[in-house]
């Protein structure tokens, strides 16, 4: 349809192993937006229209396979904010471990007022070291980073669901 918003939203792609320089070469030439965890680069994250995305998977320019978001039955669209979120961490902290190990307890929503990671929103958990802040993509991957107390706030009216 003429002059119809595109929708584009970030996708979930679980690639084959080892495939991660090809593929960001690729999609680096095709000057589509993703983003591969450095320490998990089996899982691919791109920003595209669905169409798009379908379309790279089926014609080969990308082995791998999508997640299924199993509430709707179709592609998982990971909200821009998380995958911001989540890059912006990784960026300010490179040696901040990246896991599959998402708590399934989560713990107080919260907002970073202070400091380099300052308008993150994630979750934070205590640890026998003090607080950690919890920074997640769906229930795929998350990082976490010790955080003082005092540089974080409560979200008032958030669930604990990212």
């Amino acid at each position: 349809m003429p002059g119809a918003a595109r929708h584009i939203s970030w996708f979930a792609i679980i690639t084959r192993w080892g495939q991660w320089k090809k593929i960001s070469e690729r999609l680096s030439a095709l000057k589509i937006p993703f983003f591969i965890p450095k320490t998990y680069n089996t899982l691919l994250f791109l920003r595209t229209e669905k169409e798009r995305a379908l379309n790279l998977v089926n014609a080969g320019e990308i082995h791998g396979r999508f997640i299924v978001d199993h509430g709707t039955r179709t592609l998982l669209e990971v909200p821009e904010k998380q995958v911001n979120a989540f890059i912006r961490v990784i960026t300010e902290y490179p040696d901040t471990p990246v896991t599959s190990d998402v708590p399934i307890s989560k713990g107080t929503r919260v907002k970073v007022v202070r400091g380099p990671l300052k308008g993150i929103e994630g979750e934070v958990e205590e640890t026998p070291n003090g607080v950690s802040l919890i920074v997640a993509i769906q229930s795929l991957i998350c990082t976490r980073i010790t955080i003082t107390r005092g540089d974080v706030v409560a979200v008032e009216g958030a669930t604990n669901t990212p």
